[in-house]
């Protein structure tokens, strides 16, 4: 290590500010480079920078001001604070704290807790609270040369006591107002009822075995035989729908009268044990009723008030203590005792030291001196504290306490004693916790599951969606109100959604409805909305929580199979009606031939009929044989460049003879001569003359027709357009449909099945071309035509059919990409690798996502092709961990999977895909991707862009 290494070596472990210090140039400042500062600073400020405490130290007669990471934050939105007068950072307060810095630099230190600041730190004035301690920074020499402080922002702890001010006043109303209240517990696991010294007199049940336990049937039995049937169900209604208990009941006493009781109460669960009971309070009603017979005695009233403040005292769920003006307990009821244990100190304040306790925030044990009753007696008018304690002779157990303690004068204004008052939220704050994670698990459920989640309360003014539904409806509002919903939902189906959602609101019954629901894509798709209620203590729904399922292509698939179920049994009637029209004639025929005799010229006319419509029904069943072979793929394609003026030729001569034979004008329009393209000649002859005939046989008497061969691009396109019967709107996107034909009427009973267009588009497709119809209605003529890539103009590869599988041919341009396979199946692995290489990729393979990540680091390649089902590191965390190491480097990542489910698509986006492929791939689309000239991915992950 150099000199200057070892003179900046204080920096090292000094987080993000210290590689701040060490990369600044301090030359121009006034203490020079860093090499050169005081060997004292460098000490000092090497201890600050590894303070894990938010620190800072001003030095020299700048006070120039030097913090750690910690501490950064306090400064808000200040900037240029490292290095600059610290009076000048903290403008704002230097007249309150200047005064304690100039004392600091001659030598005092100042602890100072909860202190009041107003400060400027985000753009406005802002009151705030910290503890902080002042220290003097000394040189070898013991100067004192500048000053370090460590210091907590309390501001949120200071805020949260002034909130308890509220409780505090709330309590103090129940202990004035609760001198009739007794208190009882069910332990629905054991079975045994404890009560109070109070609810047991009203039941006249003996303290003693009220405080051990019980039966709850020994309480029960004691009610009023009217109300009796009536508070043992609702006991059991409470308890089995965890409901609010709420009753009034008499009691019969022995001296012959009664006493009414109005029992509250509910099911409560320890977070910790798991631990049910059932619990609240009685509360006599009837002492209000008799209170005014009981003031015709003064002396009367007062023991019986003295005997109700005891009372009050002993059955009030909060602890209450009275200690004199040493800080000795003279008094404490049951509930302080059962919080705090049986310990009193008898040597007052000095005493307080057997207690274990610590502040809600978690700092050092308290001292004696810290306890809320000592702080009050010390000179305090009140303090309140959210405290931990571990009560006396139950070592191990933690409680949480909000404590209260209040000073007693006399009536000349003379401190008499102290007293505190304990409420044990112990419970209340675990169930805050519990509550706290229980909301975000189901957050965190909620956002991973591939449905979108909602939630409302029956007001609607409460609402929840999870990140589905905003990536959905691409609306980014966190909390949308019933105005966006109205606006999301189909206009013609929000009549019927709300008439169900009443139904279910009102019935108190699932609700479940189909509608449309708008698409960040555009339009609408159809969605399946269910959702149940949840009840409140009186039965009726107080939330809904549901989810919407995408189901538009589901719905849509239904109407596809209903409308070719639909075509098929149109095809059906319609093949049989073909049928039976050549047979009728053939039959004739054959009667005739047994009656003809020698009568050679019947003869000949019948077997010429028989020809005929034999010829007729041997094409019928050849078109159905041949779109069956085309559609199921069994026709192979003897490709070779093909001038498409010659097949303009053969379509026009097979097509010819039915064209003069209904006396159409045709007109040939040739504007692309001599282009070739890539295909079977005698089937593009077929599909030309597919169209010929077609226009022929839908065009009246006398009609005109026209073909046109005309570039489009890189392309050649065929046209075949007459002024026939046309197409209606509702027909032409079927038109090219298997099955699918317009209604047959007697002025268009041409013959055949309707499948020559469906053979146009599946020969076209074999081609890799595209059909298109167009027409402006019925009666108004139509258009057939079909497009095709040049021969010598370069086009990405089409995959269709029987050519699906087909590897692409080489073409000059597109980039040659770095690949790297990872698949288990090492066969699957290699075999895409030879197709790539073959293409001109450089790929290698890997069998396993360990020896995947590793040939990453050595070669980083451009591409990865990963399977999803990896034994020893699925591919969605395969892809995440690539991601990560990606850095600033280009990648495209395209997952090739057996898994080709919606969802399948969701997950493989989520982890980090650009693209997802269905085994077996479709190499024509994977080439198109590994060919696309854009910028590959860097960086951090992005959401993948839609799948090809």
């Amino acid at each position: 290590m150099n000199k200057q290494q070892s003179r900046t070596g204080f920096l090292d472990n000094g987080g993000a500010i210290g590689r701040r210090i060490r990369s600044r140039d301090w030359s121009q400042h006034p203490l020079g480079p860093v090499e050169d500062w005081d060997a004292a600073l460098r000490t000092s400020l090497g201890i600050v920078l590894s303070s894990s405490f938010p620190t800072f130290l001003a030095w020299g007669e700048e006070l120039t001001l030097f913090f750690n990471d910690p501490y950064e934050p306090m400064l808000g939105q200040k900037t240029g604070c490292l290095g600059a007068p610290y009076p000048a950072v903290w403008h704002e307060v230097w007249d309150s704290l200047g005064p304690y810095v100039r004392r600091v630099l001659a030598g005092e230190s100042f602890f100072f807790e909860n202190y009041e600041v107003r400060l400027e730190r985000h753009g406005y004035p802002e009151q705030t609270w910290f503890t902080f301690s002042y220290s003097p920074l000394r040189d070898d020499q013991g100067a004192v040369r500048g000053l370090i402080c460590t210091c907590v922002e309390v501001t949120d702890k200071v805020q949260a006591l002034a909130r308890h001010k509220e409780a505090e006043e709330r309590l103090a109303l129940s202990l004035e107002a609760s001198g009739n209240i007794g208190t009882w517990s069910y332990d629905l696991d054991g079975g045994a009822t404890h009560v109070d010294e109070r609810f047991a007199r009203l039941f006249q049940v003996d303290a003693a075995l009220a405080r051990e336990g019980t039966e709850l049937e020994r309480f029960t039995d004691m009610i009023h035989p009217e109300d009796r049937p009536r508070v043992v169900a609702a006991i059991a209604t409470a308890i089995r729908e965890d409901s609010r208990y709420d009753i009034d009941y008499r009691i019969p006493q022995r001296a012959g009268h009664d006493v009414w009781v109005n029992a509250r109460g509910k099911v409560f669960a320890d977070p910790a044990s798991g631990r049910r009971r059932f619990a609240g309070i009685a509360v006599d009603i009837s002492a209000r009723k008799t209170a005014e017979a009981r003031a015709e005695a003064a002396s009367a009233r007062a023991e019986d008030s003295r005997r109700r403040l005891d009372a009050l005292l002993e059955a009030a769920p909060v602890g209450i203590a009275y200690a004199d003006t040493e800080g000795r307990f003279l008094m404490t009821n049951a509930a302080n005792r059962a919080i705090w244990g049986d310990y009193m100190p008898a040597d007052g304040v000095a005493g307080y030291g057997a207690w274990r306790g610590w502040a809600e925030d978690g700092g050092a044990p308290l001292s004696p001196a810290d306890w809320p009753t000592a702080r009050v007696l010390a000179g305090e008018e009140h303090h309140e504290a959210v405290l931990e304690i571990e009560p006396v002779g139950v070592p191990g157990v933690r409680k949480t306490l909000l404590v209260r303690a209040q000073r007693m004068l006399d009536a000349a204004g003379t401190l008499v004693g102290a007293v505190a008052a304990t409420m044990d939220i112990t419970a209340q704050v675990q169930a805050e916790r519990a509550l706290k994670e229980s909301e975000q698990k189901f957050r965190s459920i909620a956002n991973v599951i591939p449905q979108m989640v909602w939630s409302t309360n029956v007001e609607g003014t409460e609402h929840y969606v999870n990140e589905r539904w905003h990536e959905y409806t691409g609306i980014a509002d966190p909390n949308p109100s019933y105005k966006v919903w109205r606006a999301v939902v189909h206009p013609d189906d929000q009549a019927p959604v709300l008439a169900a959602w009443h139904r279910s609101f009102d019935d108190n019954t699932p609700f479940e409805a189909e509608h449309r629901l708008a698409h960040h894509g555009g339009g609408y798709r159809w969605v399946l909305n269910r959702a149940l209620p949840s009840f409140d203590e009186h039965g009726r729904a107080s939330h809904w929580i549901g989810t919407l399922t995408d189901i538009h292509e589901q719905k849509a698939g239904t109407e596809e199979l209903r409308a070719a179920s639909r075509r098929k049994d149109e095809f059906l009637a319609m093949l049989a009606h073909e049928l039976r029209n050549p047979l009728a004639p053939i039959s004739n025929a054959a009667q005739l031939l047994t009656m003809a005799g020698s009568n050679e010229a019947r003869v000949r006319q019948s077997s010429d009929v028989i020809i005929r419509q034999v010829r007729h029904m041997t094409a019928l069943v050849d078109d159905l044989l041949d779109v069956s072979r085309v559609t199921r793929g069994l026709v192979t394609l003897e490709r070779e460049p093909v001038d498409i003026d010659t097949v303009v030729a053969g379509a026009i001569e097979q097509a010819r003879p039915l064209i003069e034979a209904r006396g159409h004008r045709f007109v040939l329009k040739q504007e692309a001569p001599g282009v070739r393209i890539l295909g079977d000649r005698t089937r593009l002859v077929q599909v030309l003359s597919n169209l010929l005939n077609n226009a022929a046989k839908y065009t009246p008497q006398g009609g005109s027709i026209a073909l046109n061969v005309a570039r489009r691009g890189a392309g050649v396109a065929i046209t075949v357009r007459d002024d026939g019967i046309g197409i209606a709107p509702g027909m032409l996107p079927h038109v090219f449909d298997l099955f699918s034909q317009a209604e047959r009427t007697p002025d268009r009973s041409q013959g055949g099945l309707g499948l020559g267009l469906a053979l146009v588009k599946s020969l076209v497709q074999l081609h890799g071309g595209r059909v298109e119809a167009h027409s402006a209605g019925l009666g108004r003529g139509s258009s057939f035509g079909v497009v095709f890539d040049l021969l010598d103009t370069p086009a990405p590869a089409r995959a269709a059919h029987s050519d699906a599988g087909a590897v692409p041919q080489t073409q000059a341009g597109p980039a040659r990409r770095r690949v790297l396979v990872v698949d288990d199946n090492a066969d699957a692995a290699q075999s895409l690798a030879e197709v790539l290489g073959a293409l001109g990729h450089a790929v290698a393979t890997r069998n396993s996502s360990a020896a995947g990540l590793a040939a990453a680091v050595a070669d980083w390649p451009e591409v990865f092709i990963l399977d999803i089902g990896l034994p020893d590191i699925d591919g969605y965390e395969l892809v995440r961990r690539l991601r990560a190491l990606q850095g600033e480097r280009a990648a495209r990542y395209i997952a090739l999977t057996g898994y080709g489910q919606a969802h399948d698509k969701v997950l493989a986006r989520g982890a980090g895909f650009d693209h997802h492929f269905v085994k077996p791939v479709d190499l024509a689309a994977l080439c198109a991707v590994l060919d696309e000239n854009v910028s590959f991915n860097a960086g951090a992950q992005a959401p993948a862009p839609n799948n090809p």
